[in-house]
């Protein structure tokens, strides 16, 4: 009777195991085969497609907020996001930071590169961050060279959600004049980095690479164009945490990731990424970086004292510099690791054949400096997100897509 029992038991786990991979089979197949493919679909429906996604991800800017858009955005983070799914205050809360009034101006120590970090009316940090190049400017030289691209905060946050990642902080356009909204209420330690220049406004501010005016940033006259990035919630402190990819910035030197196609292997080994979301997290944050051309994501950052903290996806000013090279060694997290989430794929599949830059070329048409980035960028985009899902599909093909697509929230 033991026996007996026991070939039931076994017989009925067999009978649910196999039950349940047909269930999973359809879900995931159906979007590996391309039931959500769009490649052999007409323009009708790429165009169906491209409507309803730019009517989900465009914000109204004047939506009418009933209280502080600081306590709004607050309430949004969390631990998995920074922001909700497309709430509708979204719109007012980036109309606040574009417009309301600067009451303290101090010197932004943090990283670097040059930035200020102003304190909005109702208390609210920001952190602003300078025009430096104009929108066709192309950044020669190493990946990661170059000075800040205010721009590609706006679009990394924007492409963010339209990515379903909302890890990435809310970022704005502002036009501010420097001698009536900065300089009267600043702190003496960044009035006295101001300076005039063929009769424009400058400031070089304090960071690693502010050492006086020859690294000043000078305004139209007194307007400086900038990026005003919201300050995430005080009480949450970050936990910086060194990139398992990270690159070595020493001409001649190779990281280990560099020399080694088997090692994601050891990075599985360590305990951080053995328990928690993390790995996942960087392989998002290797496509979405591929996708902007940042190539200088040596730190990441978690909510400090949660093991349940998502990698925040910060600093994304070293982006959108050269559209016409592709950094194909982001993307090595992916190719090493062969693992991705299943609605990273969804959403992959879905933005592409040209999907992906229509919609972000409507959605950065709203924001108070548009046009954000020119055509040669948004094409970019798309030609890079060929190559990512080529790379799925190399990896699908090597192990099969049911060991590479993790259906983990």
């Amino acid at each position: 009777m033991k026996l007996k029992f026991r070939v039931l038991v076994l017989s009925c786990i067999i009978f649910m195991v196999i039950i349940s991979l047909k269930i999973l089979e359809p879900e995931i197949g159906s979007h590996w085969t391309g039931n959500k493919d769009l490649r052999s679909h007409d323009d009708d429906e790429v165009d169906i497609v491209v409507e309803e996604l730019i009517k989900k991800y465009r914000v109204d800017y004047r939506y009418s907020l009933r209280e502080s858009p600081w306590l709004i955005a607050s309430r949004w983070v969390t631990m998995s996001n920074i922001l909700l799914d497309n709430p509708p205050e979204l719109g007012g809360v980036l109309r606040e930071m574009a417009t309301r009034e600067i009451i303290s101006a101090d010197v932004g120590y943090r990283g670097t590169q040059l930035k200020l970090l102003l304190v909005l009316k109702g208390g609210q940090k920001v952190a602003f961050k300078p025009m430096w190049y104009t929108r066709d400017y192309l950044v020669t030289g190493p990946p990661y060279g170059g000075a800040d691209r205010h721009n590609g905060e706006i679009a990394s946050f924007h492409l963010g959600r339209i990515l379903e990642f909302r890890r990435t902080p809310l970022a704005v356009g502002r036009k501010i004049n420097l001698e009536k909204e900065i300089m009267p209420v600043s702190t003496p330690e960044l009035l006295k980095t101001f300076f005039v220049k063929d009769n424009d406004t400058c400031f070089y501010g304090k960071c690693y690479y502010c050492k006086g005016p020859a690294d000043g940033v000078c305004a139209d006259g007194d307007v400086l164009e900038g990026t005003v990035v919201l300050w995430l919630p005080t009480h949450l402190k970050l936990k910086a945490h060194r990139h398992p990819w990270a690159r070595r910035y020493s001409e001649g030197k190779k990281a280990p990731w560099e020399e080694n196609d088997k090692y994601c292997t050891l990075v599985r080994q360590i305990e951080l990424y053995k328990k928690t979301r993390l790995l996942l997290d960087i392989v998002d944050t290797a496509i979405f970086d591929y996708l902007i051309g940042n190539a200088d994501r040596h730190l990441y950052e978690t909510f400090a004292g949660h093991n349940d903290s998502m990698l925040l996806i910060l600093d994304n000013a070293k982006s959108f510099g050269n559209p016409h090279v592709d950094v194909f060694d982001i993307l090595s997290p992916l190719k090493q690791c062969c693992s991705v989430r299943f609605s990273t794929w969804q959403k992959l599949l879905e933005l592409q054949n040209g999907i992906l830059s229509k919609v972000l070329r409507q959605v950065l048409s709203q924001d108070p400096v548009a046009p954000v980035i020119t055509e040669p960028y948004l094409e970019a985009l798309d030609r890079r997100l060929k190559h990512i899902i080529v790379e799925i599909e190399h990896c699908a093909n090597s192990y099969g897509m049911r060991s590479i697509v993790m259906v983990e929230s």
